[in-house]
């Protein structure tokens, strides 16, 4: 079967198991897709399908099952996403709380599903703790529409570091925490504000973040861009457990560092495009093993680095190269492990068009 057979067949595998679901009420164009997608997700294999840790431990539904609804404020998004009742929570416009910003706490067995190329969370954090079973598809989040600099429970002068911090959902556009597990995040688009002009580290935290025993993540065909930091995998030296999380078709651009940042554990970096990363890429701490493999790292400082008070390790293959300027790419392994799932890849040579054409939203 050629390439684009394949992604034609997974692109409607992926959006049937989604939406089918949906109520009656919902439109002609989701019935539709509901029609398409004939196929079980286990069968997807490739392209837009789930692939990575998340399969494991069960496996990632999300809201499959559940009653199909839509938000269109802040409060509607808010009480679906925390209610214990599983549903797939449509949102196809910008959702937007105020200068204050908001913190929405997402519960076990949800779909949060972006319409088209219209959702869009403007100041509002996600924080995923000790839940699972989640999927966040094609949705675009940012911190930036939190302006107020008044009120201590929204902003701190100060910061850990002396240095001003946005600390509503902890500076996170997505936090995961705890003992969670089972989180699928796809096609969405990430961001703050150019780290060149917005000089402050620590202004916003990460991108996605993920600390303490949560496992069994997958990170697909994500755009991240245009902040200082992206993911923290392990909050510290002493945030010890076995992680386990994937990372494949993301496109990263114009992000100083932490791509991931990941201590202990396991983690498998596929088929990503990196561009114009002002510090290290991907940093390895701690004893973990990341297996790297057919990435494109342009214009970047340090494209793999190991780090920390405990050198972590990385397994290297087939990556590529160019306008590094600071720590020179590894070229041999200090690690080595086997992925527990099947998964294919696509040939470094075919990254960058495939990862800046259909990263995003909008394009499932």
């Amino acid at each position: 079967m050629n390439r684009k057979t394949i992604l034609s067949a997974t692109s409607v595998v992926v959006i049937g198991l989604l939406l089918s679901y949906c109520t009656k009420s919902e439109n002609a164009e989701v019935k539709n897709e509901e029609t398409a997608g004939s196929k079980n997700q286990a069968e997807v294999s490739a392209a837009f399908g789930l692939v990575g840790f998340a399969t494991q431990g069960g496996g990632t539904t999300g809201g499959q099952g559940g009653a199909t609804v839509t938000a269109t404020t802040y409060a509607q998004l808010k009480s679906y996403l925390e209610s214990s009742t599983t549903y797939i929570v449509r949102v196809s416009s910008t959702i937007y709380n105020g200068t204050k910003g908001g913190s929405i706490n997402v519960n076990s067995n949800k779909t949060l599903l972006g319409v088209g190329s219209s959702a869009f969370l403007n100041g509002i954090g996600l924080n995923i703790s000790s839940k699972s079973n989640i999927i966040i598809q094609n949705v675009k989040i940012t911190m930036t529409g939190i302006t107020d600099r008044t009120d201590p429970a929204v902003y701190d002068p100060d910061g850990d570091e002396g240095r001003p911090q946005i600390i509503v959902n902890g500076g996170d556009c997505i936090g995961i925490q705890g003992s969670s597990s089972r989180v699928w995040i796809d096609h969405c688009e990430l961001y703050n504000e150019n780290p060149n002009t917005q000089t402050n580290q620590d202004l916003y935290d990460g991108l996605i973040d993920i600390k303490h025993t949560s496992q069994y993540i997958t990170l697909s065909w994500n755009y991240f861009h245009d902040n200082h930091k992206t993911h923290l995998i392990g909050s510290s030296d002493t945030d010890n457990f076995d992680r386990k999380v994937t990372f494949h078709h993301n496109w990263y651009r114009n992000i100083k560092s932490r791509l991931p940042l990941n201590r202990f554990g396991n983690a498998h970096v596929y088929n990503n495009y990196y561009n114009v990363i002002g510090s290290s890429g991907i940093d390895s701490r701690m004893g973990a093993c990341v297996k790297i493999e057919n990435n494109v790292f342009e214009t970047v400082k340090s494209p793999i680095i190991a780090s920390g008070t405990t050198l972590g390790k990385y397994q290297v293959s087939g990556n590529s190269y160019s306008g590094i300027t600071g720590t020179a790419a590894p070229t041999s392994s200090t690690c080595s492990f086997t992925p527990p799932y099947s998964y294919s890849m696509d040939a470094t040579s075919s990254v960058k068009t495939e990862v800046t054409t259909k990263a995003g939203i909008g394009k499932i």
